[in-house]
Formats: structure tokens, C-alpha cells, sequence
């Protein structure tokens, strides 16, 4: 809109709104369609939250730390390994602080997960503030955004209480700091600090450091790029180093017998990353289950599979590849992707939750290669046609069109109840079971049980942690009395060849069994048929042999 203005008796046309007002009006528009987004992610991410997906040993796993952290005082039920940084403990245990525990949401696992909403929906929010600034599209931020809340991949990963997602929002924080025009050294100050707590939460994250590194060196100004890189290099590593220098104030740095690890048995950090264990692999091992994790992630046998965002995504990236030839600003995006690519297909044991890492990266290219063809497809009626928006917009709904329909089949995640039999499981476990029988289980399980049956224990404790299998156990099938399995426990004991607890389902009954929508749990009963002393009884003339139970 414009207005005449007289000037020495002419007429000039003058804009009623300036650049800055307008400016303004369109940062406070694309703030409205975030919120929107945001209420959108929120009531999908709720909807069934504490029913499905069923509860992994990964999320007992972090909610018995962070019950340690409240009850005992340390930062994990057993001895503390350096499999992880603390720091995801510390905001767990924060967060049930406020609530008392863990118990005001029906059963400890679903604290962690109202607390994984609150990252999901700045994970969210991230993805829309990066697509945005990556295309200065409001429309491919939408849909962006709108594309990592509906997918079935992303919203089960993102529903358990996993270090990833945590780690993940400081990630894309990290990431949205160094891209964009107009950077100052505070933002490449940001982005490192950022990206220090996200290793600190993950040490995943710090696989992704060398596309950080690239990204602040494409968008700082030439005359202090070389500073601005080091900046950030320094103040990574200032973050980072937190976590070695709390292992040497507890001598647990270095291993034993190294110059300054002392002759003294103890746990080491450095030695945990040397050798990261059965459960991460090696560095070189090519594609360690990759194979197994990449079914999970397209095939539609899995409940949870996406293989439209998978394979949409990964042509999306190749086009912004070439793209990012001309245009310098895509090249800090594919940069991530690749260097994920590269990191997983080479740094040994890929995990199903792995992708979470790509997929809001995958997200953002599709979104923005679709606003690409759209607006190009639209320009043909000329950038003054009213109705050019409005056919951007036509086509850009044809595009998803594929994603819609895929995405309105897949509702097992707000409708499928897959914890249910997990539940009836602890609750026969505490009604029938001698509280001081000693019983192996999934971690799901852990904190429930543990707090009145304390002989309660971890099945990869039993036999990875050398205190719970030799001198708790013994290591001796005839200290075992009940097992509870899932799925994830007797895939372990196959893969990673668990011994003392293979012998120990060789000689046990079943005793019942939850078919729990694809998800089984198992209550074994020990026979210590080679043991001198028989095993405690279960209780009751209700625990009959080999009955399953349909809990649907």
C-alpha cells in the first residue's frame, strides 16, 4: 500500500509501511504459525502417550539412575559406568523432584515421558525455526515442523524417555545458532555451549561436531572466520571437558595400571570409550545392525515404520546437495546429514532409536525442496498475482499428498495399547512372588519392583557388571529364582551371548505369558534342577505352568 506525497509540486508514490515494520509484521506471523504448529504437536504427541510405545529397558534404564540419584544419592542403582554423562540424570531427577517422585503419573516410566513432551516440543519448534531460516519460507516451516509431529518413526522415539531426545533439542539449537546471515561472535559462543551440553547429555552428539565446525566456517565473516571457528572450537571443549574432569576427581579417569590410574580396581571413562562394550560395537565395524535397524525404520511389518520420510527424505537431501552448489546457505544442512550418514554406516553398532539424529534433518529438506517446486511451479502467474500464493499453497498440499495418506493409515499410535500386559506382569510379579526371591527383568520394570522386592535386578547387570554377576550372584544360575522377559531381553541374550542368564532360562519354567499387542512379557520360574537348594516357591497354586494370558 503506498501514499502521494508532494514534492516540489510532484507527486511521489511513498510505501505506508517500511521495510522494518514489515519485517516485523512477518516475524510476529511466523511466530503465530510455531505456536500452531506447537498446540498441534502437543495434542498428538498426548494423545495415547502412556500406552504406546511399550516401555523400553532403555527408558527403565534412565529412570532407575535418576531414582537412584533421588533415593540413594548415586547416579545409578549399581555401579556407575561412564555409559553415558550424568547430566540426563540430573534433569530426570529434577523433574520428579517437582513432582514428589515418580509415581504421580501412574507408574515411573510415564514421568520421564511428560517430560520427553517438553523436549519434543522445542525439538519441534526447532525444526520450524531452522526451516525457516534455511528457506524464508513460512509454508516450509509449516510443513517441516508438521512432517516430524505426524511421523510414526519420529513420534515413538520421541514419546520414550531416551538421553537422544534430550541431547537432540540442544543439537538443532547448536545447529540453528550457526546458520543464517548476520552471525555475531556471541552466536558461535551459543552454538558451541549448546553443543558442549548436548554431549554432555549424549556422546552421540560429538559425532556431529565436524558439521558444526563447517557450518560456522561457511556463515562467519572472512575477516574473523578463523577466529570465530576457534571460538568455537574452545568453548566446545571447555564444555565438553566437564564430564573427564569429574571422572579424575573421583580417580576414575584413567584405568588401572595406567600411569595415573592407579593399582586399584575401579571403573574408567577412558576406558569405557576405548572400549565402548557388546552394546555399541567398534569403530569400522561396517553397518553393525544397520540391517536390523533399517527394516525397523522402513519396513510396515513395524508398527512405528516411515519409510516415506526415509526414502522422501533421502532423495530430498540429494537434491539439496546439488542445490547447494549455487546456494552456500543448504550446505551446513546437508553437512549434517552426511556427516550422520558417514558416522552410523562406519562407527560401529547402529541402534532402531539411532535415526532420531536424522530424521528432523530429513524433515526440513523435504519441506524446503517442495517450497522450492512449488513457488517455482506458481511463478509462471507472475509475482504480482494475488493468486500466486494460493497455487504455492494448492501445490504444495499435492506434494504431501503421498504423506498425508500414509500418515491418517498409521494411527497404532493413538489408538494401540502396548503396556497394559506390562503392567499386569509387575502386578502378578508383586502379588505372587516372595518379595526376597531374587528376579531378573527388563528395566521397565526395575524401579517398580525394586522398592519392595530388593533383591530386584537388571538382566544385563547380571551379566555385564562383574559386582551384581560375581559377588551378588555368584555367578551361579542356583541364585536366580524368577526371570522376566521381553522381547529386547532374549534378543540380547542371543546377540551379545549373555551366559549366566542363557543358563538360567535353560533350566527355568514359563509360567505366564502377555502377549501385550506385539510387545510379550515372560514371567520364568528357575527349576535349580542341578542346585542343592530348591528355589523359593512362588506363593500361590495360581502360578500354573505355561498359561498365557491375552490381556486384550
Amino acid at each position: 500500500m503506498t501514499t502521494l506525497t508532494k514534492t516540489n509540486e510532484t507527486y511521489v508514490q511513498q510505501p505506508i509501511y517500511s521495510e522494518a515494520v514489515r519485517q516485523q509484521v512477518m516475524g510476529r506471523l511466523s511466530v503465530f504459525f510455531m505456536i500452531i504448529v506447537m498446540l498441534v504437536a502437543g495434542v498428538t504427541y498426548y494423545q495415547n502417550i502412556f500406552a504406546f510405545p511399550a516401555y523400553q529397558d532403555t527408558e527403565g534404564t534412565n529412570i532407575a539412575n535418576a531414582w537412584a540419584l533421588l533415593n540413594e544419592g548415586e547416579l545409578a542403582p549399581y555401579t556407575y559406568a561412564y555409559d553415558n554423562p550424568p547430566t540426563g540424570t540430573f534433569i530426570l531427577g529434577g523433574w520428579a523432584a517437582l513432582f514428589d517422585g515418580f509415581s504421580n503419573f501412574g507408574f515411573a516410566i510415564n514421568t520421564g515421558r511428560t517430560l520427553m513432551m517438553v523436549f519434543h516440543l522445542l525439538s519441534v519448534a526447532l525444526v520450524f525455526t531452522i526451516t525457516h531460516r534455511l528457506s524464508g519460507s513460512n509454508l516450509a516451516a509449516v510443513v517441516a515442523a508438521l512432517i516430524f509431529t505426524f511421523s510414526p518413526l519420529a513420534l515413538s522415539i520421541q514419546r520414550r524417555v531416551l538421553l537422544d531426545n534430550m541431547m537432540l533439542v540442544f543439537l538443532l539449537a547448536a545447529f540453528n545458532s550457526v546458520i543464517g546471515d548476520r552471525k555475531s561472535l556471541y552466536h558461535y559462543v551459543l552454538s558451541a555451549i549448546l553443543f558442549g551440553v548436548a554431549v554432555l547429555l549424549h556422546t552421540d552428539a560429538a559425532l556431529f561436531a565436524p558439521a558444526l565446525i563447517y557450518s560456522a566456517m561457511l556463515t562467519s565473516h572472512k575477516e574473523h572466520r578463523r577466529f570465530a571457528v576457534t571460538l568455537w572450537m574452545a568453548f566446545a571443549v571447555l564444555v565438553i571437558s566437564i564430564y573427564p574432569m569429574y571422572a579424575q576427581m573421583r580417580t576414575e579417569l584413567f584405568p588401572q595400571g595406567w600411569l595415573f590410574g592407579g593399582d586399584f580396581p575401579h571403573v574408567s571413562l577412558l576406558e569405557r570409550i576405548i572400549d565402548r562394550g557388546p552394546d555399541a560395537g567398534t569403530f569400522l565395524n561396517i553397518g553393525s545392525g544397520l540391517q536390523a535397524s533399517f527394516q525397523q525404520w522402513t519396513e510396515l511389518s513395524h508398527l512405528t515404520a516411515d519409510p516415506i520420510l526415509i526414502y522422501g527424505g533421502a532423495l530430498a537431501v540429494l537434491f539439496i546437495m546439488v542445490m547447494a552448489q549455487d546456494n552456500i546457505g543448504f550446505r551446513p544442512l546437508a553437512a549434517m546429514v552426511i556427516t550422520f550418514l558417514i558416522v552410523r554406516f562406519f562407527g560401529g553398532q547402529v541402534t532402531p532409536t539411532d535415526v532420531i539424529g536424522l530424521l528432523p534433518f530429513l524433515a526440513i529438506s523435504v519441506a524446503i525442496v517442495l517450497a522450492i517446486f512449488a513457488n517455482m511451479m506458481s511463478s509462471v502467474l507472475g509475482d504480482e498475482s494475488f493468486l500466486r500464493p494460493l497455487l504455492a499453497l494448492a501445490l504444495m498440499a499435492g506434494f504431501l499428498y503421498p504423506f498425508t495418506v500414509f500418515y491418517m493409515s498409521r494411527t497404532e499410535a493413538y489408538t494401540l495399547d502396548q503396556v497394559s500386559g506390562q503392567m499386569e506382569a509387575i502386578a502378578w510379579v508383586q502379588e505372587h512372588i516372595p518379595d526376597e526371591a531374587v528376579v531378573v527383568t527388563d528395566n521397565y520394570a526395575f524401579v517398580t519392583l525394586r522398592e519392595t522386592m530388593p533383591n530386584t535386578h537388571h538382566y544385563w547387570k547380571v551379566d555385564t557388571d562383574p559386582d551384581v554377576k560375581f559377588t551378588i550372584l555368584g555367578d551361579d544360575p542356583c541364585n536366580i529364582d524368577y526371570v522376566v522377559t521381553t522381547p529386547q531381553v532374549l534378543q540380547d541374550i542371543d546377540f551379545y551371548d549373555l551366559g549366566l542368564l542363557s543358563a538360567v532360562l535353560a533350566d527355568s519354567e514359563k509360567l505366564l505369558t502377555y502377549e501385550n499387542n506385539g510387545w510379550p512379557v515372560e514371567i520364568w520360574q528357575v527349576q535349580h534342577t542341578y542346585c542343592t537348594v530348591d528355589a523359593p516357591e512362588a506363593g500361590t497354586a495360581d502360578a500354573t505352568p505355561a498359561t498365557t494370558i491375552d490381556n486384550f
